[in-house]
């Protein structure tokens, strides 16, 4: 087993949401989010708490990650110049994270990651109107 599986795998184990992505050198990144609750500002700036700074389609203060009520959400206010995506669709505003869910910041892609997140956190939807 390769050493960025076992990472991969030690940080599922630890049961807290993380994210993985490659640094500008290609190697493997995990970012645990931690316990419930919490922000965490991307982007280029030299006080981010997650540096994308080779990254020239990154801006210096990107976009945020944060938790409300144990679901992470990716809020993008229109910060950045070149825009945040979730599987490839334009963000705008907040948006909720699954697990798998795959972010762009600029070119780099970043994968989020939320071990025992069941999806049965789904909302039936309703059969009529109110």
């Amino acid at each position: 087993m390769s050493d960025e599986l076992e990472q991969q795998l030690e940080a599922e184990r630890q049961g807290n949401p993380f994210l993985v992505y490659r640094a500008g050198t290609g190697s493997q990144v995990i970012v645990n989010l931690g316990d419930v609750g919490g922000r965490f500002t991307v982007g280029r700036g030299s006080a981010i708490d997650i540096s994308l700074d080779w990254d020239t389609d990154v801006s210096r203060l990107h976009a945020a990650l944060e938790c409300i009520a144990d679901y992470w959400t990716v809020v993008d206010d229109g910060l950045s110049r070149f825009g945040t995506f979730l599987n490839e669709e334009r963000v705008t505003g907040r948006r909720r994270l699954s697990d798998g869910d795959v972010l762009r910041f600029g070119t780099t892609p970043v994968t989020f990651r939320a071990p025992g997140d069941s999806g049965a956190r789904s909302t039936r939807v309703a059969d009529r109107p109110f």
